[in-house]
């Protein structure tokens, strides 16, 4: 399987570094995913979509609501709360000072790109299958002991990843113990440091290598943004594939 459920939902999370508030609006845009938006103090539900990220001037254009009584109460000024949902995951934000404008002889709205959102994985992460022709990298070091542990990624996901190690390592490697100082190194990404923590372990006498179920221990937001890209990397490239062989 290209993708399968791990964990359990995880706690909601702030999100305010710029750089991954775009790429998780960029995410919405190109998978053409609903926004739900409300209206402070008002019942009602609409609907829109991203049409453009113009990230230069600070704005999110978004298409025309349905029902269109959203459009009049947007161009009053009232503040509404965006909510949408990508594999899992739940974001929301608060869009406010909404601008009527053109794009491309199209009706929509400008509205100031988010410092804030909330991210909230409502489900377990989808773990993507890592092929061995994509050059990657993990260094298992320990802080305190003399041990450390080189391989490659087998799958990874927004909150942890598998790696192939050669040689039976099962008793150097104990679940709960955690890496302080490991390594990651993904595609099109500089080496970065990660605190890494041994879920499970199982040597494959066939292939003679260790397979280690491994657990992101709170990433730095410089550690996270590129483990996020690469897995959506991972999930369009699999929607491609899926799609080709449907010809």
């Amino acid at each position: 399987m290209l993708f399968e459920q791990e964990g359990s939902p995880q706690p909601p999370r702030e999100v305010t570094a710029s750089i991954e508030i775009h790429i998780l609006l960029k995410n919405l845009q190109q998978f053409h995913i609903p926004l739900n938006i409300t209206f402070d103090g008002r019942s009602q539900t609409f609907q829109s979509y991203i049409v453009d990220l113009d990230t230069q001037n600070g704005a999110l254009l978004i298409d025309e609501m349905i029902p269109h009584i959203g459009d009049k109460w947007a161009s009053q000024g009232e503040s509404f709360r965006i909510d949408a949902w990508l594999d899992g995951v739940h974001m929301r934000w608060v869009g406010a000072d909404a601008q009527r404008v053109m794009l491309e002889d199209a009706p929509a709205f400008s509205v100031p790109l988010p410092h804030s959102m909330i991210y909230h994985q409502r489900r377990g992460a989808f773990r993507a299958t890592v092929q061995r022709s994509i050059d990657t990298r993990v260094e298992l070091i320990h802080a305190k002991h003399q041990r450390r542990f080189e391989g490659e990624l087998l799958d990874i996901s927004a909150t942890g990843c598998k790696a192939r190690l050669l040689g039976n390592h099962v008793q150097g490697l104990q679940p709960g113990e955690r890496y302080e100082l490991s390594r990651l190194l993904l595609p099109d990404t500089a080496e970065f440091d990660i605190n890494l923590e041994i879920r499970h372990r199982e040597y494959h006498q066939d292939s003679g290598t260790t397979h280690v179920g491994l657990r992101f221990h709170q990433p730095s937001p410089q550690a996270q943004r590129p483990i996020d890209r690469f897995v959506h990397y991972l999930q369009r490239e699999a929607r491609r594939l899926e799609k080709e062989d449907l010809f």
